[in-house]
């Protein structure tokens, strides 16, 4: 007869330790070839290497102890990168989803949970597996899955401003299932971006035709804002070096007068001499008030 037997199991990852399971105040006897056993549960969130331990303490003809550990590894199930896009009040949020393990997974569901004020909303028509009932993809190893959500602020009158602003977006929680194996969550990827400062001066393309025909005139229109409490009276630049095939017809400069928090749009007419893709840049406006700005890519420009 073996008595006051306890049982104490850890698990550790690190300077992280939880326990599972303690039955030291609850001991028991086991009589000649019985057993006592146990099921643990411990949700990993974190990959990197664990360790299991478990502690026997025991009286028999004296009191003994003995432990025994069990080391393993967690993969993270995926590798998840992003990119964001600003369009004028909303953001696209691309999430690239990448299969760590080395046999297949489900992306069984997914949430964008976003900062106060704002809203998101799956952009990605995905359609569910009719077998297996699962609502996302089968991704094979290294398998990768692109995930596109639309951001967009609650108030009604946040302009685009209050987007550059922002630096955090949200988290982007995942849940997987291996086929007939195991499922968990996969939570806490943070969708960042660079904070922007705002300039006092700022520019947009508010008209843009979907496509243009070589060596034929165009136009385009801006909206040029200005966001201090002064009035203004900025110069437009166009360099016509850094506009490449995109050329522009009439005057390099223009001279606008902007009362405080006023927009003025402005239409110009443009030309494409090459056809394929071209980014409209090259524009920056200037006051003696306030800091020159160079806008970069403003818009794309698609010329057959």
């Amino acid at each position: 007869m073996v008595d006051n037997v306890g049982l104490k199991v850890e698990i550790d990852i690190g300077s992280s330790k939880f326990t599972l399971l303690n039955t030291v105040s609850s001991k028991a006897s086991l009589p000649p070839g019985e057993f006592v056993d146990a099921i643990v549960e411990h949700g990993l969130s974190d990959a990197g290497t664990y360790a299991l331990t478990c502690f026997v303490s025991y009286t028999c003809n004296g009191e003994g102890q003995f432990k025994r550990s069990y080391r393993f590894p967690a993969l993270a199930p995926f590798a998840v990168s992003h990119r964001v896009v600003q369009l004028d009040r909303q953001l696209l949020v691309e999430c690239l989803i990448e299969n760590s393990l080395d046999g297949r997974i489900y992306l069984s569901s997914w949430h964008l949970d976003c900062a106060e004020g704002f809203q998101s909303e799956l952009v990605t028509d995905i359609a569910s597996d009719p077998v297996s009932g699962n609502s996302g993809p089968l991704l094979k190893q290294r398998g990768c899955f692109s995930l596109v959500f639309r951001v967009t602020p609650k108030d009604e009158s946040a302009d685009s401003a209050t987007l550059r602003q922002r630096e955090v977006i949200g988290n982007l929680s995942l849940a997987w299932q291996v086929p007939d194996g195991p499922r968990g969550c996969m939570d806490g990827h943070q969708i960042r971006v660079r904070a922007l400062q705002v300039p006092n001066l700022d520019l947009q393309v508010v008209e843009c035709p979907k496509s243009v025909t070589v060596e034929v005139p165009f136009e385009l229109e801006l909206e040029v804002t200005n966001r201090t409490k002064e009035s203004l009276q900025p110069k437009m630049s166009f360099d016509l070096r850094l506009m490449g095939a995109v050329k522009l017809q009439g005057p390099c400069q223009r001279l606008l007068k902007l009362e405080p928090g006023q927009r003025c749009r402005l239409p110009i007419e443009l030309v494409v001499t090459v056809p394929g893709l071209h980014g409209l840049q090259g524009l920056s406006l200037a006051d003696p008030s306030v800091p020159r700005v160079d806008f970069g890519v403003l818009c794309d420009i698609l010329a057959f």
